[in-house]
């Protein structure tokens, strides 16, 4: 890799780690109403934080530019914490590893098997 392409691939890390901070103000406020909400289902507020995090990145990549940006986002990730939270479904792009923020409680019995094998493994013959 030249010297070109690595400093113009720095910048685009640079780029877009600006843009990702730049929507904290969104993560906070999100973060805020779902721990207000569902705190007893939750593992933590951090765990809570970092999906909200994962989310907003997920956001960013499917914009497609049509619209306002920061618009899409607040729905974006209030649709989808609603179904992580209500549908115990996984956050976006997120199909080959069971993450989500909610205590093992709360997680659907649909994922029963993925997790078990996850947990559980060790213990089989």
């Amino acid at each position: 890799m030249s010297r070109e392409t690595a400093r113009l691939s720095q910048q685009q890390v640079a780029d877009w780690h600006k843009k990702v901070l730049s929507y904290a103000h969104l993560v906070e406020r999100w973060t805020k109403y779902f721990w207000g909400i569902n705190r007893h289902y939750l593992y933590s507020f951090e765990d809570l934080e970092q999906t909200v995090w994962y989310i907003l990145m997920c956001g960013l990549r499917e914009f497609d530019g049509r619209g306002n940006e920061e618009k899409f986002l607040h729905q974006y990730i209030r649709n989808k914490c609603v179904s992580i939270f209500v549908y115990k479904r996984k956050p976006p792009k997120c199909t080959d590893a069971p993450f989500t923020p909610l205590r093992m409680d709360y997680v659907s019995p649909d994922d029963s098997n993925q997790i078990n094998a996850l947990f559980y493994s060790e213990w089989e013959d």
